[in-house]
């Protein structure tokens, strides 16, 4: 029987059997159609034992086996999910005479068949992975972040999660001092840009330059100070701006600012693993993954789900995140330390470090 020690209204950690406790939930119309967001790293198949209990999942003697009981878990998440709502799942896959199984494929093929709606699916790529000494298997580098979604409309925001651009992640471009960027276009000179797009539309390879706009001159006519820096690839505006035409493409971008909020951060994810709060190991669940999901698939005051919450993770993110949360954990000592990290989050007790991690923002200036 679930059971469990509850927070608040807001927040509860429930002991038992994802597989007991989730249709038990989605029995309470309070909780059905509730959350917005399921997000979870279930155990892997094979890979480990966590406790005594003989029902724990990943123990099961066929990868098939495995997988339909996990998609038995995850059919009762879509009860508890809002219309818009997503599944988040980030999983790995699991060797066999040195074949990899394909469990991450297989379940989400089930999952769709269940009636979910497969959206992405990134690669968290760990730059810290560990390294393996088998003369035949490449490092285990990555693992699967799978992407669906209960209807063909969830609620995605992209903006939240936006990065700067890589030559600023790279450090190539070093960050400029505040009075130096330009964040948003001054007045647009329409005339200029048409007078600079046909000279440079019938422009040739051997057209001299000094026939050619400066970089200068473009970027004042699209608003831009050639001389400030753009705040997402800390590149002077000057280099964002093309005088010669490229090869046949008389539509290619003259004048090709970034966005000031940042750029699109591309399905794969590279986040190092790292010890998180309330535990001095490192986390197969890092909270800066969660925190970019939790911040990508919901808005301040929504609720998230997750039905193996282990040490508390994802509660730890959704409370200082300021999401309600609600946790699932097969074991009494994964929810007692839950209850205490998630409390901690809750009542403002992280560290700097952790924070940083859960909000990157709070180091950055501007849209960042």
């Amino acid at each position: 029987m679930a059971r469990g020690p509850i927070l608040s209204e807001k927040f509860q950690i429930l002991q038992g059997d994802a597989r007991e406790v989730l249709p038990r939930l989605a029995k309470n119309t309070a909780e059905r159609g509730r959350y917005r967001l399921a997000v979870t790293s279930p155990p892997y198949y094979g890979h480990r034992k966590y406790g005594s209990e003989p029902s724990e999942l990943g123990q099961e003697k066929t990868p098939d086996e495995f997988i339909e009981e996990l998609a038995g878990v995850f059919k009762s998440c879509m009860d508890l999910l809002t219309d818009d709502g997503s599944l988040f799942i980030v999983i790995g896959d699991t060797r066999r005479r040195r074949h990899k199984l394909m469990v991450p494929h297989r379940l989400a093929l089930r999952l769709v068949d269940l009636g979910y709606h497969f959206q992405e699916d990134i690669i968290w790529y760990k730059r810290n992975a560990i390294s393996q000494s088998s003369r035949q298997n490449l490092t285990q580098a990555y693992e699967f972040v799978l992407v669906l979604s209960k209807s063909d409309t969830p609620a995605y925001d992209i903006n939240p999660i936006r990065v700067q651009g890589n030559e600023a992640l790279s450090g190539i471009n070093s960050k400029p001092a505040n009075d130096r960027l330009q964040f948003a276009p001054g007045k647009r000179d329409p005339e200029a840009i048409g007078r600079i797009a046909a000279v440079i539309h019938g422009s040739t390879p051997g057209t001299p330059f000094d026939e050619l706009p400066t970089t200068g001159e473009i970027s004042w006519a699209h608003g831009y100070d050639p001389e400030k820096y753009c705040p997402t690839c800390y590149r002077k505006f000057r280099r964002h701006a093309t005088r010669k035409r490229i090869g046949g493409h008389e539509h290619y971008p003259i004048f090709a600012a970034c966005n000031p909020r940042g750029k699109n951060p591309g399905n794969v994810w590279e986040i190092s693993t790292k010890a998180h709060h309330g535990n001095e190991h490192f986390a197969v669940f890092p909270e800066d993954l969660v925190s970019r999901i939790v911040k990508f698939a919901t808005k301040e005051g929504d609720y998230v789900l997750d039905p193996f919450a282990g040490r508390g993770t994802t509660g730890i993110v959704s409370a200082c995140l300021k999401r309600g949360f609600t946790g699932i954990d097969l074991y009494p000592a994964n929810v007692a330390r839950a209850r205490r990290n998630v409390q901690d989050s809750a009542d403002s007790r992280l560290s700097k470090k952790v924070l940083d991690q859960i909000m990157p923002e709070r180091q950055l200036t501007g849209y960042f």
